[in-house]
């Protein structure tokens, strides 16, 4: 399907001035200066900051929460007392990374005091049979078993009514969160960026890095303590940080952006066993780890032990103490996320069959009573990249209808379920671009698709649909060279709110172009411009669009701009994202 190039933005002509002379300064070229601008950076400190991420500078410290004194002196007392934690996670990988990282935390403490058996344990829910969040027969369970403190880690904001429970049953309750939150918050000490009145000065932290304030906290009143931890033991946390800092889609500026970039330099060198497995597992290089390979190697498979059994699989890898352990539950891990592959390739197939159907509504609805609730997500992301609609996608396990809507920013999805579903719903969470809801008869399938087709029509420029790309400037093939591809580096870590920069070029001439790889899939070009300038172009996946790419052609193209590193030698490399007719958008490319 064709998508909508989205032209740049045009920053402001003052600021752009001065961004440019301060990355020239840098012995940068020009068009730095526009994606800085493009990125929210406002001024040179700003800019100075994003391109050189500093500890010093940009990690703030844990203390600045307001609770977060009472939250580690109620943890003190409970590890000097040997009272039983329990750190109740999500079943997601910011769920499961947090809650090692409060638990590695722990029990390091435990062993420091010599405890001869540990009091601190985990708890998952199944996310089929019990469903996000903190359940009142979890609170029950837990109390029976003995528990005095429950740390939720990615949840238990809006339990409200499961925290006061647990508070009559004699626990206490300590929640490290940011998600939404209600009216009426719960009977808990509160570690939370968004809070009313929060003091603590960044607001996009994943629930791993609210856990890792925490967890730094607690490591340095440990130390005041006179306890002999490991020095920098907060910091070889890093690494879990930086894997949900990139699946949580939690945007990678400001402190983040900090978090992001040193967690990555204790992940290629990471000492955690499991961690050494899931990265061989994934066929990542150690060493060589960047956020693509989180989101498209780490990321998928920690989520896979959540969505195809249990995520307990994937926390007891991220605490494992030997290799062989880790790399038994790796091994486990491994054939999870191929049966999770395998199977969401058959829902993908099923789906298409219900394409022809719903492909003219303004809202895209799929549904099987065979598919498995923890994955329908995943459906409903492929269409919404593949059409630009917002789109739900229903499961089913046991008596209960399970379903997840995507969509854009224009469109809360959120908000169209929770009216579409009114007296029938019973669940349904979520923000602006993504949702989850559960409701019961089969019969109600087809209403709530009914009436979320009418609140879209009402709600939706149905004509302006379709799939888009944000170009982030536009160049000449002149500027394509090892000395912009070498700065854009210096903007990794490359993830949500900072993606990989795309470029337009226009009015190129197809050279040559032929296929490449064992299958043919890929296609390899070189293109010149009007004044005879020829670069070389890999079109991944682009082998079934090879009739658009024939000689002569006359195209305008939107590619992502990298190095290639081969036999010595490093060159630009242009990777087509997107091709069509030399036409449309009227730009002036950037100069320098």
């Amino acid at each position: 399907m064709k998508k909508r190039w989205n032209p740049p933005q045009e920053p402001d002509g003052e600021l752009l001035e001065r961004l440019t002379d301060f990355v020239v300064s840098q012995g940068m070229p020009p068009v730095l200066a526009y994606l800085l601008a493009n990125r929210g950076i406002s001024n040179i400190e700003e800019a100075q900051h994003f391109l050189e991420p500093s500890w010093d500078n940009g990690v703030h410290k844990p203390w600045l929460f307001r609770q977060m004194k009472p939250a580690v002196e109620r943890v003190f007392s409970a590890l000097e007392n040997q009272e039983k934690i329990v750190v109740h996670g999500d079943y997601d990988a910011d769920g499961v990374t947090g809650s090692a990282v409060v638990i590695t935390t722990l029990r390091e403490i435990e062993k420091q005091s010599s405890v001869p058996v540990s009091n601190v344990s985990s708890y998952i829910p199944h996310r089929d049979k019990e469903g996000y969040g903190l359940h009142e027969g979890t609170v029950r369970a837990l109390a029976e078993q003995g528990a005095d403190l429950i740390i939720t880690v990615d949840c238990g904001i809006a339990s409200v009514d499961e925290i006061a429970l647990a508070r009559s049953l004699g626990m206490d309750v300590i929640v490290l969160d940011h998600h939404q939150f209600g009216e009426t918050l719960p009977d808990a000490i509160l570690v939370h960026p968004k809070l009313e009145g929060e003091e603590y000065p960044f607001k996009h932290l994943a629930a791993v890095g609210v856990a890792w304030k925490f967890a730094s906290a607690v490591y340095e009143t440990a130390v005041e303590k006179g306890m002999a931890l490991p020095e920098g033991f907060d910091k070889w946390l890093l690494d879990l940080v930086a894997i949900a800092t990139v699946t949580d889609m939690v945007p990678l500026l400001g402190e983040n952006r900090v978090l992001e970039k040193y967690g990555l330099m204790v992940m290629n060198k990471t000492r955690r066993p499991g961690l050494r497995a899931l990265i061989r597992a994934a066929g990542q290089t150690p060493g060589e780890l960047d956020a693509q390979s989180i989101a498209f190697g780490l990321g998928p498979r920690i989520n896979a032990a959540g969505r195809m059994d249990h995520a307990s699989l994937a926390l007891d890898l991220m605490l494992a103490e030997t290799d062989e352990a880790a790399a038994e539950l790796a091994g486990r891990l491994e054939e999870q996320n191929r049966d999770r592959q395998r199977l969401m390739q058959t829902m993908l197939v099923e789906a298409e069959t219900q394409l022809s159907a719903v492909e003219q509504a303004p809202l895209l609805s799929f549904w099987s009573e065979t598919w498995q609730p923890a994955l329908v997500g995943l459906v409903a992301g492929k269409y919404l990249d593949r059409t630009g609609k917002p789109t739900i996608a229903i499961g089913r396990h046991g008596d209960r209808w399970v379903g997840s809507g995507r969509s854009y920013a224009f469109f809360d999805i959120t908000e169209a379920v929770r009216r579409a579903g009114e007296g029938f719903v019973t669940h349904v969470g979520g923000h602006v671009q993504a949702c989850g809801f559960s409701f019961g008869a089969e019969s109600q399938v087809e209403t709530l698709i009914h009436k979320l087709d009418v609140y879209a029509r009402e709600n939706l420029d149905i004509d302006g649909l379709m799939p888009f790309m944000n170009i982030d400037a536009e160049v000449d093939l002149g500027q394509v060279d090892v000395g912009l591809a070498d700065a854009l580096r210096r903007l990794q870590p490359f993830g949500e709110g900072n993606r990989k920069p795309l470029f337009m070029i226009r009015d190129l001439e197809v050279a040559s172009c032929d296929l490449v790889g064992q299958t043919h899939k890929h296609v390899r070009c070189m293109l010149r411009d009007a004044a005879g300038r020829r670069a070389k172009f890999m079109g991944f996946n682009f082998g079934q669009r090879l009739e658009e790419l024939s000689f002569g052609q006359k195209l305008d193209v939107v590619v992502e701009i990298d190095i290639n590193e081969w036999n010595g030698r490093r060159e630009a490399q242009c990777k087509l994202v997107d091709v069509r007719d030399a036409e449309g958008i009227k730009q002036t490319a950037v100069t320098g």
